[in-house]
């Protein structure tokens, strides 16, 4: 579903963030990444959601290339950001039926999952409020009912634990695996628990290098995340903070500009999707 084939990128051709990185997360499969703050983790998504364009190698999504065809990659994706960026003027069920309307989800599937996922993150009463009353924590489970809602062929989530609450991290490690056997292909980068959850693949980024790790033995997991054998090309880490703003602007110009969760661009705002 999405490939990086000897990808690079590096910001004002002269900081490495990724050096030939190599990998693939196909339909059904449940890939994490890990490490530190600054990892490259969030570029590593940028460059996967078409939000930063690799300074070399290609990102593929379902055959497409993220460069040249980045609408029909984006109406593939869900993107979650570590900062989802909501709009606070309209309350928290205009903005889902907004999404919905946009992505052609159908009034009885948009009412059946709003109704299972909302109830389920404990949000559902609060639908009727203006999203600028949310708290944090409000505004990530709104993010991640959007992102589900849409049913995406991929699921980029990153960090998306940080704001929630235990029971939350429980109900998302729950979700995203059930969205991975549904036939999604689940990208997400943490270094927060997801309590009984293992990944198919968890790939730690540390020391300038892409490595695996033990997915049952990662801090996905709930142990210690470490160094595993070498896989698939070295990767430079991002030098610089993830939430560094000095990057390339590659949005596409759709009705969300970058962050949260549609399958068009990302259903947070910018830097994510526009859940």
């Amino acid at each position: 579903m999405i490939e990086f084939k000897n990808v690079s990128a590096s910001y004002d051709g002269e900081l490495a963030v990724l050096n030939d990185v190599s990998f693939t997360v196909n339909d059904g499969d449940f890939v994490a990444f890990v490490g530190t703050n600054g990892a490259g983790k969030s570029t590593t998504m940028r460059l996967a959601n078409g939000l930063l364009k690799p300074t070399s190698g290609e990102v593929l999504i379902d055959g497409l290339s993220v460069r040249e065809k980045p609408v029909a990659c984006k109406a593939r994706t869900a993107y979650i950001p570590d900062n989802p960026d909501l709009y606070e003027y309209v309350s928290g069920i205009q903005y889902l039926s907004y999404l919905a309307d946009i992505f052609r989800v159908s009034v009885a599937d948009r009412e059946e999952r709003i109704v299972a996922l909302a109830g389920d993150f404990g949000i559902m009463d609060s639908l009727g409020n203006l999203i600028g009353s949310y708290s944090h924590g409000m505004r990530q489970k709104l993010a991640l009912v959007i992102a589900l809602m849409m049913k995406p062929k991929l699921v980029l989530m990153d960090e998306p634990t940080g704001p929630l609450d235990p029971d939350a991290r429980v109900l998302l490690g729950k979700l995203v695996q059930e969205a991975a056997r549904d036939g999604a292909a689940v990208l997400l980068s943490c270094h927060h628990e997801l309590p009984g959850v293992a990944p198919d693949v968890v790939y730690d980024l540390r020391d300038g290098r892409l490595r695996e790790v033990d997915a049952h033995d990662s801090v996905v997991a709930g142990g210690a995340s470490g160094p595993g054998a070498h896989v698939e090309g070295p990767g430079e880490l991002d030098a610089r903070p993830d939430g560094c703003n000095e990057e390339p602007d590659a949005r596409d110009a759709g009705p969300c500009s970058g962050g949260v969760a549609g399958p068009c661009a990302t259903a947070a705002g910018d830097g994510g999707s526009h859940a």
